[in-house]
């Protein structure tokens, strides 16, 4: 018996994957058609991985949480690169904002008043975020219930400035398939999303920026205590943009390098100015 149990923890010890949840989502646009392919959540404890793009977008990649190390990676498979978002990428960006900003007003005060406007428009148009607030979003519970997708749900608004922006249905962690084991890691990654949000915005006029790059599900994940099972995305109008929905949830042996990015993809440095510079590992 002994001899048997030695070699049953030196077998787990050797394996090269470990249990994890994989979560399907399912994309369709306003008149009921799909607009992409179906999302993907790979997770295992705090290790996230996003495969598939918002309703509309095409980019060709993913983004992996790293609770861990406090970090977000975004994959580009296009051009086989991968960039990481973490306190000292904040911090660099803050600096560089703070810096371009103060740059612009030097360079209004110098300038006719006459043109002062006309020359601000012009240096907006390069940082269209300058100068703006994020306006906060507030997560409302309607108290309704329903079954949704066989699950028993609670419905959830998100607003913000004064326009429904999201509903989404919610549902029990335990109610999920490995929803127990992996609801600490969803609610680390918006943990993290809302420190990046405050920090973004924190700059000088990013708050625009930073509410674009947000996603309100995951900035109020930690409040709704559940698991999504649908989302309806509605645009500054009101208007019904597409919906999410969890299309299966199935428990899995995932490989560490899930969330790695994939062997000789080059690491790149985020500027401000919209382009990326390729740096050695």
């Amino acid at each position: 018996m002994k001899r048997t149990l030695i070699l049953a923890t030196i077998l787990m010890l050797r394996l090269p994957a470990f249990a994890g949840v994989v979560y399907e989502i399912e994309v369709t646009g306003a008149d009921g058609s799909e607009m992409v392919s179906d999302s993907q959540f790979s997770v295992q404890d705090n290790l996230i991985k996003i495969v598939g793009a918002d309703a509309g977008e095409k980019f060709n990649g993913e983004m992996i949480f790293r609770g861990d190390r406090r970090e977000m990676v975004v994959v580009n498979h296009d051009e086989k690169s991968y960039l990481v978002m973490d306190e000292a990428t904040l911090k660099e960006l803050a600096a560089t904002m703070n810096e371009a900003m103060a740059a612009m007003e030097q360079a209004l005060a110098s300038v006719p008043e006459g043109q002062r406007e006309k020359f601000r428009q012009m240096m907006q148009s390069k940082m269209p975020n300058a100068g703006t607030e994020r306006v906060p979003s507030e997560l409302r519970n309607t108290g309704e219930t329903d079954t949704i997708r066989g699950y028993p749900c609670v419905r959830y608004e998100i607003w913000r400035g004064g326009v429904r922006t999201r509903e989404l249905w919610v549902t029990d962690w335990s109610n999920v398939e490995g929803g127990d084991e992996v609801a600490a890691g969803f609610q680390d990654m918006a943990e993290f999303f809302k420190e990046m949000m405050d920090s973004l915005s924190s700059m000088s006029g990013m708050g625009g920026f930073s509410e674009g790059f947000a996603d309100s599900s995951f900035e109020h994940m930690k409040e709704m205590n559940g698991f999504p099972v649908v989302s309806r995305e509605f645009d500054d109008n009101g208007v019904f943009e597409g919906m999410a929905a969890l299309k299966s949830a199935n428990v899995t042996s995932l490989d560490p390098a899930t969330f790695e990015p994939p062997n000789g993809y080059k690491r790149q440095d985020l500027n401000m100015g919209g382009k990326k510079k390729k740096r050695k590992n």
